[in-house]
């Protein structure tokens, strides 16, 4: 989205033109370049000047003159340069170069395109993006506050249970010590139960920051399990992973670990039947990258449905907003990747989505 929104900013957007020479000074330019730097440039400027950042003896060569244009915006990754400019604070500027030859002497034409406003305005979609996800995080989290308490509930409960046991034998004659020190071990474990549950939740809570790494898929989501199992009993559910431990992938975890909690909350969610909802986590690698798969038994996605269900605002739930699947969408598509539904060979819905492989940088 953002890549077509700054096209549409450019298709009209005047172009700057400037010559340089060996040296890096400029000798002609048009007027667009004139006013875009606030002075007049064939008089002797050195581009230097105008674009720090530019290595205008990088240019020199037919090698070098293909690799600084291979990385414009036309030819994939962007690249912008610092422009300074005279009246103005300065500006980012896209930069394309030609070689050509007069009256026995070389020159460098540089096209320049501002695109000071189209970073601003992309660097404002991507907030509004992360925003947008972050929020649903969260709402995401309010549902399944009640299920926290009720899980963190039974390890407090036990540990006052076995704290009270240990009291009433300290205030005995005599004192079994193994028998004290056993129920203190006992609260102590509960407790750590307690621990994980909130550490858990707090991974769940981290604020985006887009950081993709190397990780074993496998561990990833057993980060998760125990908050998957809380769902699951609520709806009376089986869980089953399937991901082989030494499997990786390069991926930011946290933004995973939310997809496969939705999928799987939406699993759980479906209409059921008089057969358990059974739902499926498996993964491995493809040659599109690492895959993972999230499938259930249950009556799956109406055709009428199917076409857009990755749509914005888009839902097949009663009272649903229709983001879930659409973030979702937006998260794999930043890894490389891609997600489809599918008819599951359980009877249900398949949602399958793919990400780098652990020997690709995202």
């Amino acid at each position: 989205m953002e890549a077509s929104f700054a096209r549409s900013i450019l298709v009209d957007a005047p172009m700057a033109v400037v010559a340089v020479d060996a040296a890096g000074t400029v000798r002609s330019s048009n007027c667009t370049a004139d006013a875009y730097f606030g002075q007049p440039l064939s008089g002797g400027v050195q581009i230097s000047t105008l674009l720090p950042g530019l290595d205008v003896a990088a240019l020199e060569t037919g090698p070098g003159l293909e690799a600084f244009n291979a990385l414009s915006r036309s030819a994939g990754d962007r690249v912008h340069l610092q422009a300074n400019r005279n009246d103005r604070p300065p500006g980012l500027v896209d930069v394309q170069a030609a070689r050509f030859s007069a009256r026995g002497e070389d020159f460098l034409t540089l096209f320049i395109q501002d695109v000071t406003s189209v970073v601003a305005a992309e660097a404002a979609v991507q907030d509004l993006r992360q925003q947008i996800i972050y929020n649903w995080r969260l709402n995401s989290l309010g549902e399944m506050a009640s299920m926290v308490a009720h899980e963190l509930n039974q390890p407090l409960s036990a540990i006052l249970n076995f704290l009270d046991a240990a009291r009433t034998l300290v205030d005995r004659p005599e004192i079994d010590r193994a028998k004290v020190l056993k129920f203190i071990e006992s609260a102590g474990g509960q407790a750590e139960r307690a621990g994980d549950v909130i550490r858990r939740l707090r991974t769940l809570m981290a604020r985006d920051t887009g950081f993709h790494t190397q990780v074993h898929v496998a561990e990833v989501i057993d980060e998760i399990v125990p908050i998957l199992h809380m769902s699951a009993r609520e709806h009376d559910a089986a869980i089953t992973v399937r991901i082989p431990p030494d499997d990786v992938t390069c991926c930011d975890r946290v933004q995973i670990q939310q997809i496969i909690f939705n999928l799987v909350r939406n699993a759980l969610d479906a209409p059921t039947h008089h057969e358990r909802r059974q739902v499926v986590v498996s993964g491995g690698p493809t040659p599109d990258g690492y895959r993972i798969v999230v499938e259930d038994n249950g009556p799956g996605v109406a055709e009428t449905v199917a076409a857009g269900l990755f749509d914005p605002l888009s839902s097949s739930k009663p009272g649903g907003m229709g983001l879930g699947l659409s973030i979702c969408k937006t998260i794999v598509e930043a890894h490389n990747g891609t997600i489809a539904y599918s008819r599951s060979a359980l009877g249900g819905a398949a949602f399958a989505f793919t990400l780098n492989d652990g020997r690709t940088n995202v």
